[in-house]
């Protein structure tokens, strides 16, 4: 799209590297920083812009300019509401800053796309999408009549009830589960390949429902497929090559989530001709949600049940204001409702 310019040697001292090695060096050091779910956000988020580049001849980082960032902008704002496009261009501006240090972008551009990037009002700030707490006990109810005990049915129980992140789930090996305490335990074990999100100070102990504690006990017993990992751990939640992937725990929530897994389809699809059921397009279903939307209705159902945000945040391993900023989302009803139980608590 754009050439580089050698009148005034501003690029011309730039080294070159194609966007995607420059990517892939990235991502190798994003992976040693954070864990696996942050590191896969990222990784598509970014290979978004790869893509666009390469799809418009960018074969050299060296050639990005502020118009192309502008350019591709607008290409993937027809696609992204305001919240995704503001953390989609934040995490691109990140990787053009290591283009900095590499010395293969402009010190100017990485500070030229902030001017891309949109401001959020106060309520754009966090995403609104959520699930309730019927939505969530419909799908239990179709599992448990269905497809009881199974790994989907084990897992999808055990991330409502603890609102566990992605990391912590895959995180969990079968002896972190106590059938007789009715507990989990997140242990974060970054030199077997299970780092929690917050590392050793994300560690905890959640009591489960009963409910989960008989589903996980009867998993265990019946459908759980006895594998071990790559370090000879044995995960609670396996496949037949070892513990799930991250994509795996994503896309078993898609899957799960769509309306037409236990009742009609609300978008006139056929579900055996639909688009969204076949492998790897779960996500594209308009009703389908991710694991963190069920994070969040968790933590709202949590506190609509007067559970004291202290608690909940020791049991989602959050803060306190980091709940009440971005996963404490109750509806109008439910505020009224809150408000109604505090005032009659309170007296007169």
């Amino acid at each position: 799209m754009t050439s580089p310019s050698s009148g005034d040697g501003t690029r011309s001292d730039l080294k070159p590297i194609t966007p995607r090695q420059a990517m892939g060096e990235w991502l190798d050091i994003i992976d040693s920083d954070t864990s696996g779910s942050t590191s896969d956000s990222y990784k598509r988020r970014v290979s978004q812009f790869i893509d666009w580049c390469e799809s418009e001849g960018i074969m050299n980082l060296n050639d990005v300019d502020g118009r192309d960032l502008k350019a591709y902008r607008d290409h993937r704002e027809p696609a992204l509401n305001s919240t995704s496009m503001k953390n989609e261009l934040r995490t691109v501006r990140q990787f053009l800053e290591y283009g900095v240090a590499l010395e293969a972008v402009e010190p100017a551009l990485a500070e030229k796309f902030t001017q891309h990037i949109p401001s959020l009002t106060k309520g754009e700030v966090s995403s609104d999408l959520t699930i309730s707490r019927e939505r969530v006990h419909t799908i239990l109810d179709h599992l448990d009549k269905f497809r009881y005990a199974t790994r989907d049915h084990a897992l999808f129980i055990t991330m409502w009830d603890t609102g566990a992140r992605i990391s912590g789930l895959r995180a969990l090996d079968v002896g972190d589960f106590d059938v007789e305490d009715g507990t989990v335990r997140f242990v974060s074990r970054e030199e077997s390949g299970t780092r929690l999100k917050n590392g050793v100070s994300g560690e905890r102990l959640n009591v489960l429902n009963e409910k989960t504690v008989t589903v996980l006990r009867d998993y265990i017993r019946e459908h759980r497929m006895d594998r071990e990992d790559d370090y000879g751990r044995s995960p609670l939640f396996t496949t037949k090559f070892g513990r799930p992937t991250t994509s795996t725990v994503r896309q078993t929530a898609y899957l799960l989530t769509q309306p037409c897994f236990h009742s009609g389809c609300p978008h006139d699809e056929e579900p055996a001709s639909c688009p969204y059921r076949k492998h790897g397009h779960e996500s594209k279903c308009p009703s389908s949600l991710s694991p963190h939307p069920i994070r969040t209705g968790r933590i709202t159902d949590l506190r609509n049940r007067d559970v004291r945000i202290t608690k909940v945040a020791a049991r989602v391993d959050a803060m306190p204001d980091t709940i009440r900023a971005y996963y404490d989302k109750p509806n109008l009803g439910e505020e009224l409702d809150r408000r109604r139980d505090e005032i009659s608590a309170a007296g007169l």
